[in-house]
């Protein structure tokens, strides 16, 4: 046994700002009960208690109770699909997007994982960006800080000094090495607490003395606990009534019906020591972060990555440093990504996913093109998301935009500054096909424009929470100057802002997004100009993207077409010679090359020339296996096909 780390990762609230009253165990049993009476039998056996019994029995405000269930209802067993068709085929499809059951031993098995952060002591200095101008603040963080003793954490204000981003780097690196020793404690919290574990997922609440539990009480531990092992053949996980059944179970291995201590030690005596097996992780928690090694070049453009370091595997993406990254259909079979510690990287994921994770990255561009259940992105900074999924979690980040296609609100959790929310902006030629295997609600408005902020109700002022101060996400500053309803509302307002229409632009992707190498290799000439992405009605029935602009977002981008437009129509009306159109076109080409060595972007030009050539010589080689000649990619005079896929990029 050990933890399902998914739980934890995309799971993981300030519990402060969730649910203050919550302070301990017995204070959860105790809720448990009071739910358990008010709730009704569901599908085999599960209580289901409705969103206002929850909200009124936790004291819970109407942002909290959303984004608990948000959650819930990501990391849900009991909603999923396989769980649906498992109960019969009477019981219908799974439950509609947003009206999800409650089951009340998810509830309350989350909420016990959420108590680990009690005992993991993270301290608000890592939740919250401090106030720079605060007089206390050095000394108050550090016997706290993860980062050294003394050492501020890296403020947007402060972002000026020398080596700011290398520091901030450094920051990254070691919040995500506390990610890895809290998910190694978040094990040992939960095989200390099994018992209060087993007495969540009872039937019939309180135990009453010598109560057994039947083989569907055991299975519903799954929501937090799994085999370290995984199935044979890549299928489903074995039920936990089964592991036990072969271990401490009657004739035959079938599980015989154990009391809640006989229970409790079989599962102690199953437990993994080392929850964390990725060699990266265990990397990251060995210090090896800033050093890592990484594979031969023309290995790594096998997996679709060049970059001078970083390391891609069939779930992860880590440590990529100014590169670019290139993940496709099969190549993450699992259906969940990891990105973490990326830094002035470009990342394409074109393949259908589940969940995906993306934490302590900055300067980043990352597209993620269709997630059925969850996104979470937390502890980024400056990172460009562009991302079409079902549900979003996004967790202090600090100077980031989203171009997001999501049915569900967003929600925005910790000290998130300064974020940007702008609607869907990309296609590609496979997107429809990963939307729909992965069951991403294409039909329903996109939401993007209505994020849910967590915001404490009784939240108290922190170190450095001065009225002026630069912190915005829960607003914990305006709320302490304000003790007044608006000011909570203003202060969930202040950590983002709206893209405004007149600077929305698409984003080009130049691969298929299909199997094989790259992605399914480059994406036709035609889908690399502008006037494709437009989603303009007269391009024949259906929105071009997964989900229609917003009218006046489609205006703009109209208004910029049609710019460009007028401008050709000018150059065709002026009757320039040829010579001079030749200095005119040179003229643009080198503005153009001029703008591109100063964004810092022609790296990712070469990086895609890079990929590109390395595609072309594997199709040459298969070719020539069977006596063909490929047809070489045409490209502009005087650019190569991957500058001239740059430039539309743009």
């Amino acid at each position: 046994m050990q933890p399902r780390r998914e739980v934890w990762e995309y799971g993981s609230l300030p519990l402060q700002a969730l649910c203050p009253q919550l302070d301990g165990v017995q204070t959860l049993l105790a809720f448990h009960g009071k739910l358990f009476a008010r709730s009704k039998a569901g599908r085999q056996g599960q209580r289901v208690v409705s969103v206002a019994d929850v909200a009124q029995v936790m004291e819970l405000t109407q942002n909290q109770v959303d984004v608990l269930v948000e959650v819930l209802a990501a990391l849900s067993y009991a909603n999923s699909a396989q769980a649906v068709s498992g109960a019969g085929a009477s019981s219908g499809p799974a439950p509609q997007l947003g009206s999800e059951e409650i089951h009340l031993h998810e509830l309350s098995l989350l909420l016990l994982c959420q108590l680990f952060q009690k005992e993991a002591q993270r301290a608000d200095a890592v939740e919250y960006w401090p106030d720079p101008n605060s007089g206390g603040f050095a000394a108050a963080t550090a016997s706290v800080s993860q980062f050294g003793a003394g050492q501020e954490l890296l403020s947007p204000t402060r972002r000026s000094q020398s080596g700011g981003r290398s520091l901030l780097r450094q920051q990254l690196q070691g919040h995500l090495r506390a990610q890895i020793m809290a998910m190694r404690g978040f094990g040992d919290y939960l095989r200390r607490n099994l018992r209060p574990a087993l007495e969540l997922v009872l039937e019939a609440y309180p135990p009453a003395p010598g109560a057994t539990l039947q083989a569907r009480e055991v299975d519903r531990l799954a929501f937090v606990l799994g085999p370290s092992q995984p199935a044979r053949g890549g299928g489903e996980a074995e039920p936990l009534s089964n592991v036990l059944g072969l271990s401490h179970g009657g004739p035959g291995g079938m599980y015989a019906p154990l009391t809640l201590d006989a229970a409790t030690s079989a599962l102690r005596s199953l437990w993994a020591e080392e929850c964390v097996d990725s060699p990266r992780l265990l990397a990251f928690s060995g210090g090896a972060l800033s050093s890592a090694s990484s594979p031969s070049p023309k290995f790594q453009r096998s997996m679709g990555m060049v970059a001078p370091a970083g390391q891609v595997d069939e779930s992860a993406i880590a440590g990529v440093y100014r590169g670019t990254v290139v993940r496709g259909e099969g190549d993450l079979p699992h259906g969940d990504v990891r990105i973490t510690d990326c830094h002035e990287a470009v990342i394409y994921i074109l393949a259908p996913l589940q969940a995906a994770f993306i934490s302590g990255c900055s300067d980043c561009t990352i597209l993620v093109g269709a997630v059925g259940r969850v996104l979470r992105v937390e502890r980024c900074d400056k990172v460009q998301v562009i991302a079409a999924t079902n549900r979003l979690l996004v967790a202090s980040c600090h100077e980031c935009s989203f171009a997001l296609g999501t049915p569900r609100p967003p929600c925005l959790v910790g000290d998130n500054r300064f974020l940007r929310l702008g609607p869907f902006n990309t296609r590609y030629e496979r997107q429809a096909v990963h939307a729909r295997d992965v069951g991403l609600r294409t039909d329903l408005p996109n939401r993007f424009d209505s994020p849910v902020v967590l915001v404490g109700k009784d939240r108290k002022g922190l170190v450095g929470s001065a009225p002026n101060s630069p912190r915005l996400g829960m607003g914990v500053g305006l709320a302490a100057a304000s003790a007044g309803a608006g000011s909570a509302a203003a202060a969930a307002k202040a950590s983002y802002s709206l893209l405004s229409p007149d600077e929305y632009l698409p984003f080009v992707v130049p691969f298929v997004g299909g199997s094989g190498p790259l992605a399914g290799g480059s994406a036709p000439q035609h889908a690399s100009r502008w006037n494709h992405l437009a989603a303009s009605a007269q391009r024949g029935p259906g929105p071009v993207y997964l989900f229609p602009l917003p009218p006046d977002y489609e205006r703009a981008l109209q208004r910029r077409l049609n710019l460009t437009h007028d401008m050709r129509s000018r150059f065709k009306q002026a009757g320039l010679t040829k010579d001079k159109e030749r200095e005119l076109n040179d003229a643009i080409q080198g503005y153009f090359k001029e703008w591109l060595v100063g964004s810092n972007l022609l790296r990712q030009i070469y990086d895609l020339s890079t990929l590109e050539k390395e595609e072309m010589a594997a199709a040459a080689a298969s070719a020539a296996a069977v006596g063909l000649s490929p047809v070489p990619m045409a490209a502009p005079p005087g650019m190569s096909a991957a500058e001239a896929r740059g430039a539309a990029m743009q």
